[in-house]
């Protein structure tokens, strides 16, 4: 959640609310005022060197590589097969029964126009 400079110097109460806004900003776009005060308080500075390790840690296990079992590997993609395959069959089943609903809809349109016009015919 991104707070603006006028939204936060009202926000800024206690060691807290200084939190919420040093999670949702990089280090570089802090406002001026909760930058002020991190810059004066211990409590903070703390919280920020906490986010900063937090985010380096993050950094490092994006780039590290994942190792996977190939067994494990193998499951996964025979269930999302499996998973895949039920949909397509759910699919044609929808699509089936549209079809079969737009073809008795016409078919009850065309018996009624022909009995419009014997009607008209015949009158």
């Amino acid at each position: 959640m991104r707070y603006e400079i006028q939204e936060v110097r009202h926000e800024i109460r206690d060691c807290r609310s200084v939190a919420d806004v040093l999670a949702g900003h990089d280090e570089a776009e802090l406002p001026t005022v909760v930058a002020r005060h991190v810059g004066e308080c211990l409590r903070c500075q703390a919280e920020l060197s906490g986010l900063r390790r937090l985010r380096r840690s993050l950094r490092e296990l994006a780039d590290a590589p994942v190792g996977v079992d190939p067994a494990l590997h193998h499951e996964i993609l025979f269930a999302l097969d499996r998973a895949d395959e039920r949909s397509n069959r759910r699919l044609v089943r929808a699509t089936a029964a549209t079809i079969g609903g737009l073809a008795a809809a016409a078919g009850v349109i065309v018996v009624a126009s022909r009995q419009i016009r014997s009607i008209r015919l015949a009158g």
